[in-house]
């Protein structure tokens, strides 16, 4: 692959082979050239899929495709041949950066020589926009003359039918690639990442464990064949599957001594396939990043290895990682205390990935992980457990979000009508006389949510007039509004009249009035096994929350009164620790923003209208479910408080605020009827402020949510 598009000379264009060799010739040339599907797909700007379905012969490229694709093979089949390659018209030469070629990047247009703005011998080739010879191709310098005045005679790499020229100058020997052990020969015995500083002579790396080591790196390359060469890594959450990729995290003066950029790189320059100066870095060494690009959180990858476990993370915090992105990490951390508190999260969690929602939304899949085969060998890597995702799904035309192509002919009432509970009411008579307000918090109200709702791992099918089944996943079309209310309690159900409602929301319908009651008119359903995909994962983070706050001196087992005054103490207890129950709080709760988010990929962020990410963990509607199950719970648990006479006055989300007699939580749970129970589990509340009834009816009359300002103005454990 090294030699693949190794010439400074375009030849002169000449005669393309009219036909497409056979499938079979197809998939060997990509092979003998070290190269994958990814790499193909990109260089003729379609889908893996496509390429495949080429090689395959079960579909053949067309038009333009077939153009493009044709000159790639043909160039292909020179180089293994040792022939030379005519130069494709422009509108159809293929992505040749997109191929990995090394430092050695052919331009997509012959161009007139200009001096090399690093050495000032001329050359065709342009590096956006400027004449530059491409990666490190400058000529050794000749300090025994001056700069040349005529053009040196370039050599193409294939031969032609004239004699070859032999270049007036030696040329450096092509960059070697660098390789990833395979998974087998990889140690982790130095922990799951390392925290990057410059040191007076060099590269620091901190570990997890607190031990220092030297990273002799002055470049991305040599930090890469530093990473790979060090036993970084760690275990994976289970047996089943794939290790986590070690995590690369460059404070500022690191990234200073590797030369980055001190900021992000503008949209465009963040494309995969951009002539960004670190992508052809990585290029050079036959690395790329993923379909994401450049970004706070990077994942570099051979470009012949498989993303999902030849990979290495890095996070750059001049980017906006970990400070910006809701990791709420102390400023002034020292790079061991940083490498120290990622180490526990990982300990407790995962490697980190990318901000915390996006770890929780990938600890959904480590836990309960599908088979998995490697991209370019297809050797088994993971066998897989039962209940795990293993197909991309499209959602139903109500479940779809906002952008997502089934969404944009969409009117708002065929949309899911399933929110959180944002209502609030002006204090009744008898309440007028009491004078304090409490608001309380459920804890981690969503995840409290998630244990018991039932998943299946397929697409959904239209039906009309379905009878109700509350154990069959999916949204129903029916009328809620018979459902009787109290007027002094939210709505059960969000949405009036014929509205869109998943399982959870009709289920919770049917307590109430009974299953004879409901007769639904439409459903967008899911048949065949079900079970509780989320339950592992629950488990999983209910464990790290009680052991973060543990470490605060905060157990399950203590006394209300106990526990309230610890809880009162918080805010002056260690400040990484506190930062780490954050960081699992988001975890927890923007995993399910996760479950339904837009594509992130830059040549994704502009379009109008989006289709179904390919990820199986893309589920809007399980993110629709558990949100149904959270609003019907908390409803549940209004209602049954409401027995000893104390109902809400406002809700926002998981905060609630009652009026009371004394400025004490305790009023409310110590009542014989009340569902609410002081503690530190999912489900539990806690005291968040106590403020006199006058500034609530004042709120009131400015006509906002009291609660929902609580929520926003109160710090957040």
């Amino acid at each position: 692959m090294d030699g693949l598009f190794d010439f400074d000379a375009i030849p002169e264009p000449g005669p393309t082979s009219g036909g497409l060799p056979e499938p079979a010739q197809r998939r060997r040339l990509r092979r003998e050239s070290g190269l994958s599907l990814h790499q193909i797909a990109g260089a003729c700007g379609v889908s893996e899929d496509t390429v495949r379905a080429w090689e395959q012969g079960s579909t053949t490229p067309r038009g333009d495709n077939a153009a493009v694709y044709s000159h790639l093979l043909t160039a292909l089949d020179s180089r293994l041949e040792g022939t030379a390659a005519p130069q494709p018209p422009p509108a159809q030469t293929p992505d040749w950066a997109a191929l990995g070629a090394l430092r050695h990047e052919i331009p997509t247009r012959a161009a007139a020589h200009a001096p090399c703005r690093r050495c000032q011998q001329l050359t065709h080739h342009r590096v956006g926009g400027h004449p530059q010879h491409l990666g490190t191709r400058c000529p050794a310098p000749d300090t025994g003359r001056a700069h040349p005045t005529a053009p040196p005679q370039p050599t193409p790499a294939w031969p032609t039918a004239a004699a070859p020229a032999l270049p007036a100058q030696p040329l450096p020997s092509p960059p070697v690639r660098l390789a990833y052990p395979p998974m087998k020969a990889r140690g982790i015995s130095d922990g799951p990442l390392a925290v990057l500083d410059a040191g007076p002579s060099g590269l620091i790396a901190h570990l997890a464990d607190g031990r220092p080591r030297a990273c002799p790196a002055d470049d991305l390359h040599g930090l890469l064949a530093w990473a790979v060469n060090t036993p970084l890594g760690a275990a994976p959450v289970r047996r089943e599957a794939l290790p986590p990729a070690p995590l690369l995290v460059l404070t500022s003066t690191a990234r200073a001594r590797l030369a980055l950029p001190a900021d992000l790189p503008d949209t465009p320059a963040r494309h995969p396939r951009s002539n960004h100066p670190l992508l052809q870095q990585v290029r050079a060494i036959g690395w790329q990043t993923d379909a994401d690009g450049l970004g706070p959180w990077t994942r570099l990858h051979p470009s012949t290895g498989d993303p999902a476990c030849d990979s290495i993370r890095l996070a750059a915090t001049d980017w906006g990682a970990l400070h910006h992105d809701a990791w709420n990490l102390p400023e002034q951390l020292t790079p061991g205390e940083l490498a120290a508190t990622l180490g526990q999260y990982t300990a407790l969690v995962r490697t980190p990935l990318g901000p915390p929602g996006a770890c929780g939304h990938q600890l959904m899949r480590d836990l309960r992980p599908p088979a998995h085969r490697h991209a370019v060998t297809g050797a088994l890597l993971s066998v897989g457990v039962r209940g795990a995702l293993t197909m991309p799904v499209d959602p139903a035309p109500c479940e779809a979000p906002p952008g997502h192509q089934l969404a944009s002919h969409r009117s708002e009432r065929d949309a899911l009508a399933d929110t959180d509970i944002d209502w609030w009411r002006h204090p009744a008579p008898d309440e007028a006389d009491r004078a304090y307000v409490v608001c309380l918090a459920v804890n981690l109200l969503h995840l409290a949510g998630s244990n018991e709702i039932r998943v299946t791992d397929g697409p959904t099918h239209h039906v009309h007039h379905p009878p109700f089944d509350p154990k069959r996943p999916g949204s129903w079309l029916i009328d809620l509004s018979a459902v009787p209310s109290h007027p002094m309690l939210p709505p059960a159900f969000a949405g009036t009249g014929l509205a869109w409602h998943t399982t959870p929301a009709v289920a919770y319908a049917a307590l109430r009035v009974g299953a004879a009651q409901l007769k639904p008119v439409q459903g967008w359903l899911r048949s065949g096994p079900t079970g509780p995909y989320l339950a592992p994962w629950y488990d999983h983070l209910r464990l790290a929350r009680l052991a973060v706050l543990e470490r605060l001196g905060i157990n399950a087992t203590m006394e209300p009164p106990d526990l309230l005054a610890a809880l009162a103490d918080l805010p002056e207890a260690d400040s990484l620790q506190r930062a780490l129950l954050h960081a699992l709080h988001a975890t927890a709760q923007d995993a399910f923003t996760a479950l339904a988010q837009p594509p992130t990929q830059p040549d994704q962020a502009a379009l109008t209208t989006w289709p179904t990410p390919k990820e199986p963990t893309w589920r809007p509607d399980l993110r629709a479910a558990v949100i149904a199950n959270v609003r019907a719970n908390l409803h549940r648990k209004l209602a049954r408080t409401s027995r000893s006479g104390y109902f809400p006055l406002a809700v926002a989300g998981d905060h609630i605020v009652y009026a009371t007699r004394t400025p004490h939580l305790t009023e409310i749970t110590d009542t014989p009827c009340s569902d609410f129970r002081i503690g530190i589990s999912p489900g539990h509340v806690r005291p968040i402020a106590v403020r006199p009834l006058h500034w609530y009816t004042a709120r009131c009359a400015e006509g906002t949510n009291p609660a929902q300002l609580l929520k926003d103005t109160c710090p957040s454990w």
